[in-house]
């Protein structure tokens, strides 16, 4: 109902829907503006002190390329790829490296961070393990899981597991404990069973918190996915990079940084724009 159906005293006090909405539209659209305007200016600082073959360059090509031969390097990937493969074969091997391992988290990391939030035994008996071994630099076991798993797939993805998953598990686990105890002795004190409550009240109450773990993981993973690709294997973009830094090919380095940062800025916002039509409650009490 919109402010002006209501009583005359009372209109007031209450915001039109549509003077909210209005303003709504307006703070997004400022915010994409300034999206924009900080990549232009990171962009322009990135030409000016490289020079673009329009004036001399303060910084040697040699250690910082220009975005046009950036660009040019990108598109000689894209025509030729990289030692014999293409550079969509690099992108998707990588993708599919972090996918399965991020996948293999969402779906039994974050349920069971939910069944520590939930049970106390459970905790008791989970969480040990996981709080012993999340302090560990999952690099140094790399080369412990080559030799348990192969120098094959499965020891790349589970370097990438080993570090995601304490963070999933152990954020779902606290956004449980942190719902309102008395949201769920009113759920109880109106007979609802434990599945009820679990469904209706702590799930919706620990969405937010477990969604800010799976965007702070997506950075981690990213990040693992460079020491996964490090050992034992010949594609891959993280891989790429690394093999033409050893060249001094540092236009092609910089191909690749660029395609993992667009990467996992794309999986962030595809996380925040399934948060926002999950979540939609979520900092409007």
């Amino acid at each position: 109902m919109s402010a002006r159906n209501l009583d005359p005293g009372l209109a007031a006090d209450v915001p039109d829907t549509d003077d909210v909405g209005v303003a709504n539209r307006r703070a997004a659209r400022r915010s994409r503006a300034l999206s924009l305007a900080s990549f232009a200016a990171m962009l322009l600082f990135w030409t000016a002190i490289t020079g673009s073959g329009l004036w001399k360059p303060v910084v040697d090509p040699v250690f910082l390329p220009s975005p046009l031969a950036v660009l040019q390097a990108l598109q000689k990937l894209l025509n030729t790829g990289y030692q014999g493969k293409s550079l969509l074969h690099h992108f998707l091997i990588s993708l599919m490296r972090f996918g399965l391992a991020f996948g293999f988290c969402i779906f039994v990391g974050v349920p069971i961070g939910l069944l520590m939030g939930m049970s106390a035994n459970a905790r008791a008996l989970l969480d040990p393990p996981i709080e012993t071994t999340r302090p560990i630099p999952k690099l140094a076991l790399l080369p412990l899981f080559i030799i348990w798993f192969g120098i094959g797939e499965l020891s790349k993805t589970i370097v990438i597991i080993a570090a995601l998953f304490p963070l999933m598990s152990i954020s779902a686990m606290q956004a449980v404990r942190s719902v309102s105890i008395r949201k769920i002795q009113a759920a109880e004190s109106l007979g609802a069973s434990r599945w009820t409550i679990f469904r209706r009240v702590v799930l919706p109450a620990s969405l937010p918190g477990i969604f800010t773990g799976i965007r702070m993981s997506v950075g981690v993973g990213v990040t693992m996915l460079v020491g996964a690709e490090m050992v034992a294997t010949s594609d891959g973009i993280a891989w790429m990079a690394l093999s033409a830094a050893d060249f001094i090919q540092t236009d092609i380095v910089l191909v690749g940084v660029l395609i993992m940062a667009a990467m996992g800025y794309t999986l962030d916002r595809l996380c925040r724009l399934i948060e926002a039509r999950l979540v939609h409650w979520s900092g409007k009490d």
